[in-house]
């Protein structure tokens, strides 16, 4: 119901424990307030306890040692029901700071050691091709992340073309670079063009810096070879 002031019932009692659910400006210097008493207040109480349960599992799927929820009893007085789902609502608050914070951390630990990893291979590509105008070549386990990380490292190390493939978990990954100044004679984005099919994929990208896609890793080799062509 929509009340206009002061409770329309003889007495408070008649409300009984309540809870405000909404509350918004409808006007200028007016808010409406909406709440929920009696038996829609045990209702409000349940379904939010439902909605409480559903975030706690999107927070276990992300951090799986998370302290457990406390058990909310159906079957109490309406007013300690409301106060579980407050007491809930505290703990699920902490405890998504608590899965937000640990992310934090995990992403960046996990990021610096991506780096490490690429600038580790990028060194060994180096060692590797030393003496020719550009580099082709394959990165055992790796992603599009892992791949674009070790081309990023090589730029610094190397002057020439950057053609990368790698796979994992099935997907084959492909990166190109080529440095601005040669641009004009040769363009990543077409060297993903013409490779990715190979491997039964697509790309696409700039002049300077391009990746692609694709499912059948056997073709690697051969994607490889097609590169090193089109790049002599």
């Amino acid at each position: 119901m929509e009340l206009c002031g002061g409770t329309h019932v003889s007495s408070t009692g008649e409300i009984g424990p309540f809870r405000i659910v909404r509350e918004e400006a409808i006007a200028a210097g007016t808010r409406r307030s909406e709440a929920v008493a009696g038996d829609a207040g045990r209702a409000w109480a349940n379904e939010e306890a439902a909605r409480q349960q559903e975030k706690f599992d999107a927070l276990d799927s992300r951090k799986s040692d998370i302290p457990e929820l406390p058990v909310f009893e159906t079957n109490g007085e309406t007013a300690e029901m409301l106060k579980q789902i407050d007491i809930r609502a505290t703990h699920l608050e902490k405890v998504e700071s608590d899965v937000r914070e640990w992310e934090k951390k995990t992403t960046k630990s996990a990021e610096a050691e991506l780096r490490s990893r690429a600038a580790q291979i990028a060194n060994q590509l180096v060692a590797s091709h030393g003496g020719e105008n550009f580099c082709v070549a394959e990165a055992a386990n790796a992603d599009a992340k892992l791949l674009q990380a070790i081309a990023d490292a090589l730029k610094s190390k190397f002057k020439g073309p950057i053609f990368l493939a790698g796979a994992k978990d099935g997907n084959v990954a492909l990166i190109a670079a080529v440095p601005k100044e040669l641009t004009s004679k040769i363009q990543a984005n077409k060297l993903i063009q013409q490779i990715a099919p190979i491997v039964g994929g697509k790309g696409g990208g700039r002049a300077e810096s391009a990746q692609g896609a694709g499912k059948d890793a056997s073709k690697i080799t051969e994607a490889l070879a097609k590169a090193r062509e089109l790049l002599s």
